[in-house]
């Protein structure tokens, strides 16, 4: 019998999933790359107005995305995605 100190956890679908999720994102930033701001702004608030007519759109979810990336940003840049997270939950 193996013993539960010699247990592994199987990390097969850890590993596909961070490949898929590592593949979407290359394929955004490909996507997106050429876009100026502006554009990325319309794009965006499309996104919103589109989530928020599909009933998918959850300004919890922002605040909990800019808590998991603040502690990795410059205040510069938080303070960019606060003003941004801010534009997007008072559109309409």
């Amino acid at each position: 019998m193996r013993s539960i100190r010699d247990f592994k956890p199987q990390n097969d679908k850890n590993a596909a999933d961070a490949s898929a999720s590592a593949n979407a994102a290359d394929g955004l930033y490909a996507k997106y790359a050429d876009y100026s701001e502006s554009e990325l702004m319309s794009e965006l608030m499309r996104a919103v107005s589109s989530a928020r007519s599909d009933g998918s759109f959850s300004p919890e979810q922002l605040d909990e995305f800019v808590g998991f990336v603040a502690p990795s940003l410059d205040e510069q840049s938080l303070a960019k995605l606060r003003a941004l997270v801010e534009t997007v939950k008072s559109a309409k």
